[in-house]
């Protein structure tokens, strides 16, 4: 490329993580997809990675998402529901589409209750399902229980007591979480204990009976519950990540996600356009009862964590977590130090304290992923490759080199 056109990429690439760093996160609502998210419609139903046929389909996002269109009413039988998606009878898209993230499957209908996090300071808005165990790992449909109370509990509880709160300031939450041994994505107990106790002093102001608050308490420590920050920490992401998108010149990657089959970037510069590999295989640890060749492929939105400088590229940050991405605490380390290599800048913000408090790696740039070699890493949880199980085991997985050096051709042909 000639001197011109790098002066350009690098002018543009400062912008777009500019627009990345000074981005904000607020908590604003919780409503049902349909009500809050611009064009969602009841036939609608949305899953986590790029765009991907049917056919092509991991076995686990379709069971999830043959799950949501009997919940919705509109099948009684999973046959019925196969068929209603084979023939095109109801819609299906990727979250991103709807400025949307959700984890593992994220399989998202138009009932199921969405927070809606705003950016005040580039005036876009983001959404992100309240996974559960149906709907991000494929769980059986007679688990349903837990949707149920997601959807006529927990949520309204949530809302009432956002609404008491005048709204949450999630990105300071966060920051908080990367302190106390969060790395944001596969660890975030400090990010939930954080968020929990902001909402103490607003929810018991509601109107709901000791009881249902009970209830809402003792969800917070269930499995789900654990690791709502994830939620949290998702809506976030890609609404500090979304104002970084269709910069001419800029080669900083907006969104990374995976549908179990194929992992995909979207890149600045090249608008909404996917560029896709094959999702990898999980290398890590099952819980008692599995194997890791039970698991399915890399899986979900949640590289939206990775996207941001979080989760893989900032593992150090949570020592009894680092073990996921390395051999040890040490291989962790010198992992996130070749991150740097990567990416643009630091994030002063989110600072790592482990390494002496150096902050976050910012900003994937295609152009360093495809000189050096280096992958992001992900951090990433195991659903079963059958379907039919809650999460069976979490680990790493690499994106694959193909999607960078695809988005890097399409630069080149389109800007030179």
């Amino acid at each position: 490329m000639t001197n011109s056109i790098s002066s350009k990429i690098e002018e543009a690439n400062e912008e777009a993580v500019k627009r990345i760093l000074s981005a904000e996160c607020n908590l604003v609502d919780i409503e049902s997809a349909g009500k809050i998210i611009p064009g969602f419609k009841s036939d609608l139903f949305t899953h986590a990675g790029p765009p991907i046929e049917w056919e092509r389909m991991c076995h686990t996002q379709k069971y999830a998402i043959t799950n949501l269109i009997m919940y919705e009413g509109l099948a009684d039988t999973p046959e019925k529901a196969a068929r209603l998606a084979e023939t095109g009878e109801v819609t299906i898209e990727p979250n991103h589409n709807y400025d949307a993230v959700s984890g593992m499957c994220g399989a998202t209908s138009a009932s199921l209750p969405v927070l809606v996090v705003k950016n005040p300071v580039h005036g876009n808005t983001s959404y992100c399902l309240q996974q559960t165990s149906l709907t991000a790992f494929g769980n059986k449909y007679e688990t349903i229980d837990e949707l149920d109370f997601v959807r006529n509990t927990l949520a309204p509880v949530l809302k009432a007591t956002i609404k008491e709160a005048g709204g949450i300031n999630l990105k300071e939450i966060l920051a908080t979480g990367i302190q106390m041994g969060d790395e944001l994505h596969g660890k975030l107990d400090g990010t939930r204990c954080v968020f929990v106790s902001g909402l103490l002093p607003h929810i018991v102001k509601t109107d709901f009976d000791k009881d249902t608050l009970a209830q809402v308490g003792e969800y917070f420590n269930t499995h789900q519950g654990r690791w709502y920050g994830g939620n949290l920490m998702m809506a976030s992401c890609k609404a500090m990540m979304d104002p970084a998108k269709n910069i001419k010149y800029s080669t900083i990657v907006s969104a990374m996600s995976r549908n179990g089959v194929d992992f995909g970037i979207q890149v600045s510069g090249l608008g909404n356009e996917w560029f896709t590999g094959p999702a990898g295989t999980i290398i890590g640890y099952t819980f008692p009862g599995y194997r890791q060749e039970d698991s399915t492929l890399d899986l979900g939105d949640s590289a939206i964590s990775e996207t941001r400088g979080f989760g893989g590229l900032a593992a150090p940050a949570a020592p009894g977590h680092a073990r996921f991405i390395g051999r040890d605490f040490e291989d962790a380390i010198e992992r996130t130090k070749q991150m740097y290599e990567i990416t643009q800048t630091e994030d002063s913000l989110f600072q790592i304290p482990y390494l002496d408090f150096i902050g976050v790696p910012v900003g994937i740039d295609i152009r360093k992923v495809v000189e050096t070699g280096i992958l992001p890493i992900i951090n990433t949880g195991m659903a079963h490759k059958d379907g039919g199980h809650p999460m069976i085991g979490g680990g790493r997985a690499d994106a694959p080199m193909e999607c960078f050096k695809g988005a890097l051709v399409a630069f080149a042909e389109k800007y030179t």
